[in-house]
């Protein structure tokens, strides 16, 4: 019953969000999608005084934004937030860094993507995909491609990919098999966004907060997002930086690794090399 009326309070129950999205679908007219998407990668960085060490933090951020630069398309930009810039980080038209403008509790992910959206919502004039992205994981180097060819005007979420716990060196598929890649990684949803006419897709934007809820509740919206059906995305686990680490809930992750590791060599030397892993 607290629970309810905590959501209550908060706008969260079914009725609302549902009158919320038919709102906002009011207010907001849709136009068709444009020929020319971008996909913009929200990074929120962890800053210098909680991380456990910066220098992997760091390590682990040229490793994911090398994966963007190595995309066959050039059609993204991507926006990191941080309370602080790390001093190897080279920006230019496509990598953006935000001054954080908040206090670096110990989670303000949320915080920073807001950041981000505002962001968008004041300089971009164009339509595409909004990606959440973790610092520290790797995506396949065909997904911009992927997303601005097909480009569906609702969104695309990944469904395969790889889990890779970096301590013991252990890949392993994730999958409908076994787990999807969107139930795991936070790494894995772009949410369609228009802002050639109107903000109105900043409010939109701002909902999308936990990865196994974002679907859905773009779907609330009118948005079906379709999935990727190649292994779009690699999630790193065990390199001492997760948020799943300092919140304590790394185990299972172990577990599934060492359960579902692959074993065949050249298996798994194409996989890396596809994501650029040394």
């Amino acid at each position: 019953m607290a629970h309810g009326f905590k959501n209550f309070i908060r706008g969260k129950l079914p009725w609302q969000l549902r009158l919320k999205a038919s709102i906002w679908r009011r207010m907001t007219p849709i136009q068709p999608p444009s020929d020319t998407p971008i996909v913009v990668f929200a990074i929120p960085l962890v800053s210098k005084r909680r991380a456990p060490d910066w220098d992997i933090v760091c390590r682990n951020l040229n490793a994911t934004l090398a994966a963007l630069k190595s995309q066959s398309s050039s059609s993204w930009k991507a926006l990191i937030c941080g309370q602080n810039m790390p001093a190897d980080l080279v920006t230019d038209d496509q990598i953006q860094f935000l001054k954080s403008t908040v206090s670096d509790k110990f989670y303000d992910k949320g915080d920073k993507r807001r950041q981000i959206i505002a962001h968008m919502a004041r300089t971009l004039k164009t339509d595409g995909y909004y990606f959440q992205l973790d610092a520290d994981d790797l995506l396949h180097p065909e997904l911009v491609a992927h997303i601005c060819r097909d480009h569906n005007g609702a969104g695309y979420y990944v469904q395969r990919g790889y889990l890779r716990d970096v301590g013991r060196d252990l890949l392993a598929p994730l999958g409908p098999e076994t787990a999807e890649f969107w139930t795991v990684c936070g790494s894995s949803t772009a949410a369609y966004f228009d802002f050639r006419k109107s903000r109105h897709f900043r409010a939109l934007l701002n909902e999308l907060k936990s990865h196994k809820r974002i679907i859905s509740r773009m779907a609330t919206y009118g948005f079906e997002m379709e999935p990727i059906h190649f292994p779009a995305g690699l999630y790193l686990v065990n390199h001492g930086q997760n948020m799943i680490e300092r919140r304590g809930n790394l185990g299972g992750k172990l577990s599934y690794a060492e359960e579902h590791a692959l074993e065949d060599p050249a298996e798994i030397a194409r996989i890396k090399k596809t994501f650029r892993l040394s």
